[in-house]
């Protein structure tokens, strides 16, 4: 397993948005978000999304300690499971981040643990 932090962090007055790729020799490789996913940060997650489910058999988004979810950031990640079929998957997101990817129509993408 190997875990390598995304160059580019972002702060600002209210969070820092961090993302971490954790690559597994299963190819369940994990996208383990921190911060907000607000519009700043939505090309850099966007572009990580898609660079490690292009080598993946699975992707986790690990939204665990994501604390707010802009919503084009919610539809990236419904666009993805178009784009990566049977990819995609969701751990644990706050209840205000669950209740927007379950508007979207994301809920059945919810998994219990990370790389499951």
């Amino acid at each position: 397993m190997s875990i390598a932090t995304m160059d580019n962090a972002v702060r600002d007055d209210e969070a820092e948005f961090r993302l971490d790729t954790i690559v597994r020799s299963d190819g369940n490789n994990i996208l383990r978000a921190f911060g907000e996913l607000d519009v700043s940060t939505r090309a850099e997650f966007v572009h990580g999304l898609d660079r490690l489910a292009a080598v993946s058999s699975v992707v986790t988004i690990d939204l665990s300690e994501v604390s707010f979810v802009y919503s084009g950031v919610a539809n990236a990640i419904v666009d993805a499971t178009y784009t990566h079929p049977g990819k995609i998957v969701i751990h644990a997101p706050a209840r205000s981040v669950r209740m927007v990817l379950d508007v979207l129509g994301a809920g059945d993408l919810f998994v219990d643990a990370p790389g499951s």
